[in-house]
């Protein structure tokens, strides 16, 4: 007996406008990660490998394979990465119940402070660029912000859906 498959619900297909904002969004995510390699020059935090290792865990442990996909690093990038942040006190490493193969990576409170403290940082960055806009361009950034990120966060539920 065939195996049947449920099908998606049809994609909205992006036209040219689309392509062009997406574009737009992108193109700004490196200038953000210029930005945020300047805070711990600024202020001796964090660099930012090792905040994208822990902004990835503020949401919970995680193996550590799946750690290092959702980095993009390699395993043993992300294990370096580990070990450093291990000895500063910021995760904690240990065995999957169950299956003592799997390493599981989960923030301490040390780590989650230092985590925040760099969001800090990173907020007060961003906030003197975003000063720097006249106050009708700074409601439209945070109308547009705010209509992405909802379009975002139903995407992502819409795809967790599917996975399930």
């Amino acid at each position: 007996m065939p195996t049947v498959t449920p099908e998606r619900p049809a994609t909205p297909r992006a036209g040219p406008e689309e392509v062009r904002l997406a574009r737009l969004v992108l193109s700004i995510l490196p200038r953000i990660g210029r930005l945020a390699s300047q805070v711990p020059h600024e202020r001796g935090a964090l660099t930012l490998e090792r905040a994208r290792v822990l902004w990835q865990l503020t949401e919970g442990p995680r193996r550590s394979g799946d750690l290092a996909h959702r980095c993009v690093l390699t395993p043993a990038t992300l294990s370096e990465l580990v070990d450093s942040l291990e000895r500063d006190g910021f995760v904690r490493r240990s065995e999957e119940p169950g299956d003592r193969r799997v390493v599981v990576v989960e923030l301490t409170a040390r780590g989650r402070r230092e985590i925040e403290r760099f969001g800090e940082l990173m907020t007060v960055l961003v906030a003197k660029v975003l000063a720097t806009l006249s106050s009708e361009k700074r409601g439209r950034v945070a109308a547009a912000l705010t209509d992405l990120q909802q379009a975002l966060s139903q995407a992502a539920d819409k795809e967790a859906s599917h996975v399930r």
